[in-house]
């Protein structure tokens, strides 16, 4: 990454922090890929956290909440997380070494090109659940900054 793409960058762990402190979500966490290859996306800033089992997941495109939104580069939540399995297509190792319950996770795009660079994703660890409302109010506020 060269200094002036470094400059526009966002401060990812302000907005993990600023939206983990004004929000009721248990979890807040950003994967981003890497500059260099093989260009894994892993999860560098996150607030709320149980563990650092965190630091030891790579993100699979297609699998799990956060794959799926880096391979389709749209939104996707879901609620009810502890009923899927490690077979799940929707199994989620963050949910899990987090103990998240619902979870709703957005794209992270790189302009001029919209191509997605990382996932912004939230959880609960309680009864709370997440829908369309919880990602268009992520999408709101990942535009601020």
């Amino acid at each position: 990454m060269t200094l002036a793409e470094n400059a526009n960058r966002p401060n990812y762990q302000q907005v993990v922090d600023q939206l983990y402190q004004t929000s009721d979500f248990d979890f807040v966490g950003i994967a981003l890929q890497s500059a260099q290859p093989p260009h894994q996306i892993t999860w560098q800033y996150v607030a709320g956290n149980q563990s650092e089992q965190f630091r030891n997941i790579v993100l699979r495109s297609g699998i799990g909440i956060a794959g799926l939104v880096v391979r389709t580069g749209k939104p996707f939540w879901k609620n009810a997380l502890r009923a899927t399995s490690y077979s799940d297509a929707l199994y989620t190792p963050i949910a899990a070494s987090e103990s998240l319950t619902a979870a709703a996770a957005i794209p992270i795009l790189a302009t001029p090109f919209r191509l997605v660079v990382g996932v912004l994703l939230v959880g609960y660890r309680s009864t709370q659940t997440v829908s369309e409302t919880t990602v268009s109010r992520l999408s709101r506020y990942l535009a601020t900054f």
